[in-house]
């Protein structure tokens, strides 16, 4: 069974050749071919670039930062983020994710506010078929007491389950990795089906965690996931995460799994399109998802009209600037488009 590592652990063991990674003969990964470079594809270059731009929106007031990160948050609070999957809905016919930010928790005190939010979140919306909630585990007390955490989530996903809503695990760093599915696995077994997990591509461990939740036919988004993880554990090349992706989201439809793509690159999608053809996948069957505010509205309608589900992940909450941060630190995607809106907004009012 995989297993999570420790700093101490890493610094011991040596970086994984990738191609330690790569599937058996008959499964080759490179059957789709090359993936594009991703846009400010020298690492070096991109991440200078990241950390100039991070580190020029800290020295803001955060009446400034929240000026730029109004697009990819939908407010302060669950009637902020109810009315953001409505009108999303009614004016596009998007699906969305509801999520509580923040999840660094210090005291059951926490932990407690955080259930009491998520609660709220499911009875608010009830009455949406169209939206459903993703929770964070260390919000709920993960790293401070596991089975005081299974407890609350089980509650949380028996109250959805009574009003018919999904309810998905999110997954954070490779430190919290095994618990997580440690966690699913115990409130499927318990027979709760109203639950779904996040598996990254990235991770050397995640083709193991399949093979192991392949009984349970998990529900799962699949992403290449934003945490910078140790080489030692983690592909640290962006195409091929990209293209190991393809790799796991055949895998899973061939094991008749509903997986909901979380990615921007259209390339991808138009991969897996490719790959739903071949496996005979229904349009109505395949979910793409995006995050609230990057701009992919003509790709995202060009989805629905073929029947295809596209889901937003829509945040709402009072740590939307830690969020912020750390979505513009770590997610060249999102880094890219801030950027791109920028100065698309400067040279808009310069016309004016």
């Amino acid at each position: 069974m995989p297993r999570d590592w420790n700093e101490a652990e890493l610094k011991e063991r040596p970086a994984r050749d990738e191609a330690e990674i790569r599937p058996s003969a008959g499964a080759a990964l490179g059957q789709w071919g090359k993936a594009p470079p991703h846009p400010l594809s020298r690492p070096s270059l991109t991440r200078r670039f990241q950390r100039l731009f991070a580190r020029s929106l800290r020295i803001l007031p955060k009446t400034v930062v929240k000026i730029f990160a109004a697009r990819y948050i939908a407010g302060e609070t669950v009637a902020d983020g109810v009315a953001k999957a409505r009108e999303l809905h009614e004016a596009h016919g998007l699906h969305s994710t509801l999520d509580v930010l923040g999840e660094d928790v210090h005291t059951s005190a926490d932990v407690e506010e955080y259930h009491r939010e998520y609660r709220k979140l499911i009875a608010s919306i009830a009455d949406l078929p169209f939206a459903n909630v993703s929770i964070k585990l260390s919000a709920l007390g993960q790293l401070l007491d596991e089975e005081d955490c299974i407890q609350r989530t089980e509650d949380i996903v028996r109250r959805a389950a009574e009003v018919d809503t999904f309810v998905r695990f999110d997954m954070e760093d490779h430190t919290t990795t095994s618990s997580t599915l440690r966690i699913y696995r115990t409130l499927r077994e318990r027979g709760h089906t109203n639950l779904g997990i996040v598996l990254q591509s990235r991770l050397f461990r995640t083709t193991d965690d399949l093979e192991e939740l392949a009984h349970f036919k998990p529900n799962v988004r699949l992403c290449i996931g934003i945490y910078r993880e140790p080489p030692q554990i983690a592909l640290q090349d962006k195409p091929e995460m990209k293209r190991r992706m393809m790799e796991l989201l055949e895998g899973m439809w061939a094991n008749s799994q509903h997986v909901a793509l979380a990615t921007h690159e259209e390339w991808c999608i138009r991969e897996a399109l490719t790959i739903a053809e071949r496996l005979h996948i229904p349009k109505p069957e395949i979910e793409v998802q995006m995050l609230l505010g990057v701009p992919s509205l003509p790709l995202q309608k060009e989805l629905i009209a073929q029947g295809i589900r596209v889901r937003l992940y829509v945040p709402y909450g009072r740590q939307w600037y830690a969020y912020s941060m750390r979505r513009l630190e770590n997610n060249p995607d999102v880094f890219l488009s801030v950027l791109k809106s920028l100065v698309r907004s400067i040279f808009h009012r310069g016309s004016n």
